[in-house]
């Protein structure tokens, strides 16, 4: 009785191995479905070698705010911008980040994961990777596939597009932040293959030779990459006899963002005169009052209230006094900074302008996990190299202010342009007025 107990145990036992093993061995179809809004930064942190010789760490950072939605056939069509960040000799991860180049793009995918871009950018830099599998897959099964990335190894704007053979592997199933994703494993070389060169490419890139071993993290629900890991060790060889080395790593995040709320944030400004949010999603045709430089030796007397009004083009229908107008753009909700007093040529606030700054900080506390763009702009007065300076360093400090007040400095990125993205006539005071201005977007 005992011995034909034990069996039935042992039989129970083994089915049960049986059927979790069948579970697991269950074959997984992959495949990119993703339709709404998507949220992507990749970070590069490199040794790098020139010539044989170490000089130093490269931090470089890139991220991508995009729209996806599905075609009939299908696939998904992909539209946004890359936000490419200046490079750094370290990690400043947790400081606001000065921006180098926005880059808008469009591009399809299928549901594998294979990428067609409709104007050429750039960017995406690295495409139909990792390309999916069309038959379902079981754990350990293996599978080949043919990417594309775009490289500058001299950081210098000629690039080349480099076919990659990559191999993958399926390792199965897992939770990450408490949400199932499927892990792949993959690895290609780094290869110039001169019979396969495109006519745009860096003719002065002759050779390269490297490693990259990756893991990937794909969304169990959508297909889309939301984290990548890719080890690297590779050099390129150049006409002149000059190599460069990187070696080191690249981390891809990404994830579906939360909705910014409007209607919060039009709720939060409307106490300060702010009645709407205007649509402008074509850049900079409609003029917004802007700064007006006050003279340092006015500094701390009162200063009479700018005259100048909104033009005929101004179609936002908020009060002349409030701190900011609302528009909608086609990277996100837009706070143009009207009538900020500086001391002329010079990023420092005056102390009567705290209320504006109070004001700007309790509107962009509503967007919970906000990711914010800071665009200082300036008059053209024929100084381009002072201009441009200046304008970048007005963004930074009403950063600083804001994060006084209680924002997330990482949230932010900043830039400036000088005056060369004028909204107005700067042959006339007025018109220079209007062009002095800051801009903040609050990116989707």
């Amino acid at each position: 009785m005992t011995l034909i107990f034990d069996k039935r145990i042992l039989f129970v036992i083994f089915f049960c191995i049986f059927f979790l093993f069948s579970l697991v061995c269950e074959p997984v179809q992959l495949s990119c479905s993703l339709s709404g809004k998507w949220y992507q930064v990749e970070r590069s942190n490199w040794s790098q070698y020139r010539d044989g010789k170490y000089i130093g760490l490269t931090n470089r950072e890139t991220r991508a705010t995009l729209n996806s939605r599905s075609n009939p056939d299908g696939s998904s069509r992909y539209s946004g911008y890359f936000y490419i960040l200046e490079q750094t000799l370290r990690d400043l991860q947790k400081t606001a980040k000065s921006l180098d180049e926005v880059i808008e793009t469009s591009f399809t995918m299928t549901p594998q994961g294979k990428i067609t871009v409709s104007h050429e950018t750039g960017y995406p830099r690295l495409r139909s990777f990792p390309l999916l599998p069309a038959e379902p897959v079981s754990v350990g099964e293996r599978w080949e596939g043919e990417a594309i990335r775009v490289i500058d190894p001299l950081n210098n704007g000629r690039l080349t597009f480099m076919p990659i053979q990559v191999q993958y592997q399926y390792i199965g199933e897992e939770l990450y932040r408490d949400e199932p994703v499927h892990r792949i494993r993959a690895k290609y070389g780094t290869r110039i293959n001169k019979y396969r060169r495109n006519i745009g490419d860096d003719p002065e890139l002759v050779n390269a030779s490297g490693t990259h071993d990756i893991e990937i993290l794909v969304s169990a629900q959508h297909g889309s990459m939301v984290l990548m890991l890719d080890r690297l060790d590779e050099i390129f060889y150049y006409a002149d006899g000059s190599t460069i080395r990187y070696r080191g790593s690249t981390a891809i995040f990404g994830e579906v963002p939360a909705p910014v709320d409007h209607a919060s944030i039009l709720i939060a400004a409307t106490p300060y005169g702010v009645t709407s949010i205007t649509d402008n999603t074509e850049p900079y045709d409609t003029p917004t009052p802007a700064f007006q430089d006050v003279p340092s030796s006015t500094a701390g007397k009162s200063i009479p209230k700018a005259t100048t009004e909104p033009t005929k083009t101004d179609k936002n229908a908020t009060a002349k006094n409030a701190p900011f107008s609302l528009e909608t753009t086609a990277q996100g909700v837009r706070l143009s900074i009207r009538d900020i007093r500086f001391l002329a040529d010079s990023d420092t606030i005056l102390s009567e302008e705290s209320w504006r700054l109070d004001a700007i900080a309790k509107t962009l506390r509503q967007v919970s996990g906000g990711r914010f763009l800071v665009e200082g702009h300036t008059a053209d007065v024929g100084n381009p190299v002072g201009e441009k300076s200046l304008s970048i360093k007005r963004a930074k400090r009403i950063i600083d202010e804001l994060i006084i007040r209680g924002l997330t400095e990482e949230n932010f990125m900043f830039t400036g342009y000088g005056g060369t993205r004028p909204i107005a006539d700067n042959t006339t005071s007025d018109g220079r007025a209007l062009n002095r201005r800051v801009e903040i977007t609050i990116l989707e």
